[in-house]
């Protein structure tokens, strides 16, 4: 057998050469598959991106569009139908803002505001930097309004804050001790609530939309009223609601031109206050209110004001703290009531303040007080301070100064701040020290020497004076507020524990200028960490910065306003030839980072320029519900308009917006349409001053900036900047 087996060369040669030309076939099959799946990868990516762009730009404009003129309770259903992605929420990697100066040939700038830790930047080189005052403007669904009730409060009086429009209602309230939840309420629409705070104590009240809160103690007393929607630069209003009890109330409304005012109570009447006849006195008008029961009244001005309230017509109770014509509580200049009292003027500098109006006026010593019966005799109207300093001013109905009333602060002439002096004529007067920080270590001196620290559940005390002047300094850390306490009666309207932190700054430079933040760092924390501290207050839910300094002879008027926004990014994320694509939604815009991570602008952020120097913007504050899904199932978008109101409409002489990265230098430069058609441009890049043939967003010639600025050829804008806040309640749609 073994001598009939034969090798045959050529067979086995063939074998070799078909096995190798097979290995051949496969790996060159093998090369091409290697070669073809990225473009395979590639081409699915690319019409992911197109489908779910579409689908991200129908989402735009029904929010656009809800935003921008739907009322409180309007709502849209957008469906998304991924391909083979999937959708979810990020809150921490998208925010805006934009700024606003109201004083010619300024700027003001922000940055490291929304980094979620404790400290910030700020420039403007132009003038001294006196104060930063910062305002949590408590956007989402899960970040209720907080307002501490101290247990000296008798009674509370609520109502809704309506901004634009009255919400749809019924306004969530829920009463606190602690963790402890004493009491749930329902405020209806246009109505109003009295807690009594008596039988209560010491409590926190959270509310799911923005409120009016009077503290009224005793029989009541005399406060100014808040308005609705106040202008950033000085604090005046022209509608406000007023939660008034049973009996007779009073209000007195100051302006510095004539006014229409309509009062809506039962009925609805409309009167006119006309300018005196006498110089340095504005209108004032004085009107009484008789309710059986308690209610809202609603007031409308057609020039900007301010209001005061009188809950207690019998008594010689009435003490309150007047804003300056800046807004702030030290100034130069004060429109006055024409109520019957006196007038405190307090001088917290170290040269003497001479104070004048018509047919009068008073020297002031440093850090001394005069007092002057009020009004002057002869006098028809809301008579005009004038100062060559800066000087804090007051009325009381007596001398007694029995009352509520807020103690400004020294150092930022604001409702809070690092230093307060204050005096008392005797040893009935109480202050209530409250945290307007996380952290505040602060001593008072006087007669008798007290020291304190807030921190965590600390956060106020309640102490008595002693006769003659005390001072409260802080040691480390942020600010306080501290209201006074005089007599068993008075009336005072509080804002939310978040509102008006004010920290001094003092310093004039042409760079950039760092700042605390007065809230808890969540640096590095995870977004439920992040989530919590919103909720909770401990760190601010988008904000409203505004920077007092020297401006037209006052140290302490607003120079410019920042909206800091921090907004929810819906994102459809999907895989492509490399991982971590994306198209997502924020803010009004629809932006991609396909193919490659390279940031395009599918759909630019909606805004309104023009006819001739004009800006109006609405920030669609969009946040998902806690009980919204995510995934990769076809989803329905409930989207509800829970609240729209007015930031800002005045003359600003700049305007800025800018994003986080990494779309906000795409943004800033997709923005700037038809400016490469500039031949001022052209010839001078990144000559702003130089650019006259070009009206709208110029991108910030800073390198590398997100920042772009509203270029009017030099002309000041009439700006109005609107916030909508937006509840997404995202669903699995069921096919």
């Amino acid at each position: 057998m073994k001598s009939m087996l034969m090798r045959d060369e050529d067979a086995v040669s063939a074998a070799v050469a078909t096995v190798l030309l097979f290995g051949g076939v496969l790996s060159i099959i093998a090369m091409m598959m290697v070669s073809m799946i990225p473009v395979i990868e590639e081409l699915e990516g690319s019409i992911e991106r197109h489908d779910m762009s579409s689908q991200m730009t129908l989402l735009a404009h029904q929010t656009s569009a809800l935003s921008e003129t739907g009322m409180p309770g309007d709502s849209t259903e957008v469906k998304l139908i991924p391909v083979d992605g999937t959708l979810n929420w990020n809150m921490m990697q998208s925010s805006m803002w934009y700024s606003a100066t109201w004083a010619d040939d300024t700027s003001f700038r922000v940055q490291g505001a929304l980094d979620y830790d404790d400290e910030l930047r700020l420039r403007h080189p132009e003038s001294m930097n006196t104060a930063l005052c910062v305002d949590d403007l408590r956007l989402g669904p899960a970040n209720p309004y907080i307002f501490t009730i101290p247990d000296w409060a008798d009674e509370v009086l609520l109502t809704a804050s309506p901004g634009l429009a009255l919400p749809l209602g019924p306004i969530d309230l829920e009463v606190l001790n602690g963790s402890e939840v004493l009491t749930e309420i329902q405020l209806m629409v246009d109505g109003m609530y009295v807690l009594d705070a008596s039988a209560l104590g010491e409590t926190v009240l959270h509310s799911s939309h923005q409120l009016h809160v009077l503290l009224s103690r005793g029989e009541g007393g005399t406060t100014m009223m808040q308005p609705n929607d106040p202008s950033p630069l000085d604090a005046t209003g022209s509608s406000w609601s007023i939660p008034l009890p049973s009996g007779e109330s009073r209000i007195q409304i100051i302006s510095d031109s004539a006014n229409q005012i309509t009062v809506r109570s039962q009925t609805i009447e409309t009167f006119f206050a006309l300018p005196s006849s006498q110089n340095r006195v504005g209108p004032a008008f004085t009107h009484s209110v008789n309710l059986s029961t308690s209610d809202v009244v609603h007031v409308s001005t057609s020039s900007p004001s301010r209001l005061i309230v009188q809950t207690n017509l019998d008594s010689t109770v009435g003490h309150m703290a007047l804003p300056s014509t800046d807004g702030q509580y030290l100034g130069r200049s004060f429109i006055t009531p024409s109520l019957d009292g006196e007038l405190v003027l307090a001088n917290p500098g170290t040269n003497s303040v001479t104070v004048t109006w018509r047919g009068g006026g008073v020297s002031v010593p440093a850090n001394q007080t005069s007092s002057v019966q009020w009004p002057p005799a002869g006098i028809d109207g809301a008579p005009i301070l004038d100062a060559n300093g800066d000087f804090f001013a007051a009325w009381m109905h007596n001398a007694s100064g029995a009352g509520l009333f807020v103690e400004p602060a020294d150092d930022t002439g604001a409702l809070s701040g690092q230093r307060h002096t204050f005096s008392s004529a005797d040893a009935e007067q109480k202050i209530h020290i409250s945290n307007a920080g996380y952290y505040t270590q602060w001593n008072m001196s006087g007669q008798t020497v007290e020291n304190g620290t807030f921190l965590g559940d600390e956060q106020h005390r309640t102490t008595e004076l002693d006769q003659g002047a005390s001072q409260i300094t802080v040691v480390e850390g942020d600010a306080l507020r501290v209201y006074g306490l005089r007599g068993q009666d008075g009336l005072l309207h509080v804002r939310h524990d978040g509102a008006q932190r004010c920290l001094p700054i003092n310093i004039q430079a042409s760079g950039w200028i760092s700042s605390a933040l007065p809230w808890q760092s969540m640096s590095g924390r995870s977004q439920v960490d992040l989530k919590n501290a919103w909720s909770s207050g401990m760190h601010p839910a988008s904000m409203q910065i505004s920077l007092i300094g020297a401006n037209a002879g006052s140290n302490h008027a607003t120079l410019g306003t920042v909206w800091g926004f921090h907004l929810s990014r819906l994102s459809y994320e999907f895989e492509s030839s490399i991982v971590g694509m994306e198209v997502a939604y924020a803010g009004g815009a629809v932006v991609t980072n396909h193919p490659e991570f390279e940031p395009y602008i599918v759909v630019a952020p909606t805004d309104r320029g023009g006819p001739g120097p004009r800006f109006a913007a609405t920030v669609p504050s969009l946040h998902p519900t806690a009980d919204s899904v995510s995934g990769a199932g076809r989803m329905i978008l409930d989207i509800e308009l829970v609240d729209r109101s007015s930031l800002a409409s005045s003359i600003a002489y700049e305007v800025r917006r800018g994003w986080s990265n990494p779309y906000g230098i795409a943004i800033a430069e997709s923005s700037a349409d038809g400016l490469e058609s500039s031949e001022d441009w052209t010839i001078y890049p990144g000559r702003i001053d130089l650019l006259t043939d070009y009206v709208g967003w110029v991108p910030d010639p800073s390198y590398g900036t997100s920042e772009a600025v509203w270029h009017t050829n030099g002309e000041p804008i009439q700006f109005t900047l609107q916030m909508a806040a937006l509840n997404a309640h995202m669903t699995e749609a069921v096919s």
